[in-house]
This record gives C-alpha cells, structure tokens and sequence, in this order.
C-alpha cells in the first residue's frame, strides 16, 4: 500500500516560518545580552585600571548589543565622570536607575556624582535611599560620603552623625575613621582628632590627605618628630600631590 505525505498547508506554513523566526530572535537576543555583559565586565576592568580609551570602547560596544544593560549605564557614567563630560554621566546613571532603581552601589555612586556637582542635598538623598535597602552589603560607603557631602554644605554635625553611623556599620572602615579625624582637627579638638588617626593608621593606607593631617596634626600635638616623618613619607610617595606642594610652601 502506498501512502502519500499530506502537503503542509499555506498557514501552516507560515506558521512553522513564524515559529522558527521567534526562536532565532530569541537565541539573537540571548546572545547579544551575554556579549554585552562580557563587554561590559571588560570595560569595567579596563576602567579600573586607567585605560579609559579601551573602557570607553568595550562600554559602547556592550550598550549597542543591550540597551538596556543596566552594568554598562552604570560603568560609562563612572567613565563619562571621569573624563568631566557631566551631562552624558548623568543621562547613564538615570537610565541605569531607570532600568533597577533599587540598586543601591548606583544610588552611592550617583550620590557621589551629585556631590561632585555642588547638588548636595540632592546627593545626601541618594546616599539614604541607598542605605534603605536590607541587601546592600556595604553600607558604610554611603554613610561616609553622606558624611561627607554634609560637611562641604558646611553642616558638621549632620556630617559627624553620618561618620558615626558609617562605624557603627563597620568600626574600622578607614575612610570614616580618617574623616572623623580630619573633623575634630578642624574643631580643634586636638586628642580627638589623634585618636580616631590612630586607629586609621592600624587599619588605612598611606594616602597624600592622611599624611598631610599626620603632620599637621603631630605639630600641634607637640610630636616634632611623627610630624617630620609623616612630612618626609608625604614628599618621598607622593612628590607631585597638592599636599605635598602645601608641605613645600609652607616651609
């Protein structure tokens, strides 16, 4: 007996036609999000190392395969940041927001962004909505740049609350511990300041503004010696810094 095949109709045929353009869009699409979010972690990694050209490239190319790649807004505002082309970092950290706005590492960063750009109130915001959210894992980033934004609108109480909260978070995180120190130093609350400076020094790096409040600080404290090491350390690691010019001028 012989059988014949049945001829596939016009609309299952364009059906079947229909049915196998979704799966390749989809497989399209699956596949440009992964290359976007490998561009994106190289753009990252190319930004963290200072080869900002590179970070630029990798950044565009991962935003052209995803558009809506909340990782490379979010990276190519930090880069746009850097390189003080403000109006194109705004627009990526708004659209990141816009894609997860309960992402408190680009509310931090945003925060730092506004900061940056003298919207301070509008910067201590984003720090706080930051630190609403129960999963973001260090919040004491964003205590300490509320603090800090605080004290440059000239609100030192508000600033010193927000250091403390910071290391009530984390009671050795050296960037709070180095602020409080910087803070009762300008209160001149000499003891205070060299107390919380202490405890950076166990925990913080040397960095240009530690060294230089090392010295300043030791000087007024009555510690010639600690104050010329921390001059000469200051000169010696960081020759070509702005503290290390006030060293020089001042002598």
């Amino acid at each position: 007996m012989n059988f014949r095949l049945k001829p596939l109709g016009l609309a299952a045929l364009l059906g079947a036609g229909l049915f196998l353009g979704a799966c390749s869009q989809i497989t399209n699409a699956s596949h440009d999000a992964k290359a976007a979010e490998y561009n994106a972690e190289l753009g990252v990694k190319y930004l963290q190392s200072g080869r900002l050209q590179l970070a630029n490239q990798k950044l565009l190319k991962a935003l052209e395969q995803n558009p809506d790649s909340v990782k490379a807004h979010h990276y190519f505002a930090i880069l746009k940041q850097r390189l003080e082309e403000n109006d194109k970092a705004e627009e990526h950290f708004k659209k990141a927001l816009e894609i997860d706005p309960k992402n408190p590492e680009i509310r931090n960063n945003y925060g730092s962004f506004l900061c940056s750009t003298n919207r301070r109130q509008a910067a201590i915001k984003q720090f706080l909505m930051a630190v609403k959210d129960p999963l973001y894992s260090t919040p004491e980033y964003a205590y300490t740049n509320a603090g800090i934004c605080s004290y440059k609108a000239n609100q030192p109480e508000q600033a010193e609350k927000y250091f403390r909260m910071a290391l009530k978070k984390h009671s050795s995180f050296s960037s709070a511990l180095l602020q409080m120190a910087k803070l009762y130093y300008d209160k001149k609350d000499y003891p205070r300041a060299q107390a919380f400076l202490l405890r950076y020094e166990k925990v913080g790096k040397s960095t240009p503004d530690a060294l230089l409040l090392c010295s300043k600080l030791n000087k007024k404290m009555g510690n010639p010696a600690k104050a010329s090491r921390c001059s000469a350390a200051l000169l010696r690691l960081f020759p070509t810094s702005d503290e290390a010019n006030s060293i020089t001028n001042n002598r």
